[in-house]
C-alpha cells in the first residue's frame, strides 16, 4: 500500500499552488521518500496568502510549474493508494489533474473533530502546540507534512488503531459528539443544532463539507 503524506500552499483559496511536499510513508508511519518544492502559480499570489505562507512572487520566480513539477517526479500521485492530510480535500481539489482514480483518504482534521471535540479548534497549528507534536515550520508544505504524519501517530494511539484504521475511521460518518466550527452556532455538538437551522444550513449552503452534510442530513 502507498501511502503519501502531502501538502500544498496556494497562492489563493481557488486557485495557483505555490508550495508543495509529499512524504510516502509506510503502514507503521516511517518516512520512505520524501520530495518538496516552491511552485510556479501561473498568477498572482494574494497578499492574504502571503500573510499565511509568507511565499513572495520573487521566490517562486523560477520555481517549476506544478506540471513540470509532477514530470520531474514522474508523476508520483498516479499509483498512491492512499492520500494522507489535514483538510485533505482542499489539497487534493487542487491536485486533482493527477490523482488516481481510485483511492482512500485520511484527513487528520475529521479525524481530530472525532478524537478531541472539546477541543478549542482543530487547526493544525492548535494540534501541534496542544500535544506539543514534533514539526516544521508552520504554514510551509513539508513543516505541515512532518506535523500531520506526528498528529497522525498520536491519532493512531488515542483510538488505539493502526493506519488501516485511520482509513476506517476516515470513511464513518461524523459523531453527533462533533463541535461545529462555525456560524451562529459555533462550538455547538452536531446533536444539539436547531434542527430548522440544520435545514437551513442543507438547503441554502452550496459549500458544507460532505462530512458534515452526510452527519447532520441524518438528522432529519
Amino acid at each position: 500500500m502507498k501511502i503519501h503524506v502531502f501538502d500544498t500552499e496556494t497562492a489563493s483559496l481557488t486557485k495557483g499552488i505555490c508550495d508543495i511536499a509529499i512524504v510516502q510513508i509506510d503502514e507503521n508511519f516511517n518516512t520512505v521518500w520524501e520530495i518538496e518544492s516552491l511552485i510556479d502559480p501561473e498568477c498572482e499570489i494574494s497578499p492574504q496568502a502571503m500573510g499565511v505562507h509568507h511565499i513572495t512572487e520573487e521566490m517562486v520566480q523560477f520555481a517549476p510549474t506544478i506540471e513540470e513539477f509532477m514530470s520531474m517526479h514522474r508523476y508520483p500521485f498516479a499509483d498512491a493508494d492512499v492520500f494522507c492530510g489535514h483538510n485533505v480535500p482542499f489539497d487534493l481539489r487542487f491536485t486533482a489533474d493527477y490523482l488516481p482514480q481510485m483511492y482512500k483518504k485520511i484527513d487528520t482534521l475529521k479525524l481530530a473533530r472525532q478524537a478531541w471535540p472539546d477541543a478549542e479548534d482543530h487547526k493544525l497549528q492548535t494540534l501541534r502546540y496542544k500535544f506539543k507534536l514534533d514539526a516544521g515550520t508552520a504554514h510551509r508544505a513539508m513543516g505541515d507534512v512532518v506535523a500531520t504524519i506526528n498528529l497522525m501517530k498520536l491519532l493512531a494511539e488515542t483510538f488505539n488503531t493502526n493506519l488501516a484504521g485511520l482509513i476506517a475511521l476516515n470513511s464513518a460518518p461524523l459523531s453527533m459528539e462533533t463541535r461545529i466550527s462555525f456560524g451562529k452556532h459555533k462550538g455547538s455538538k452536531l446533536k444539539d443544532i436547531p434542527i430548522t437551522w440544520v435545514r437551513w444550513l442543507l438547503e441554502k449552503a452550496d459549500n458544507v463539507d460532505p462530512d458534515l452534510r452526510e452527519a447532520l442530513s441524518a438528522r432529519i
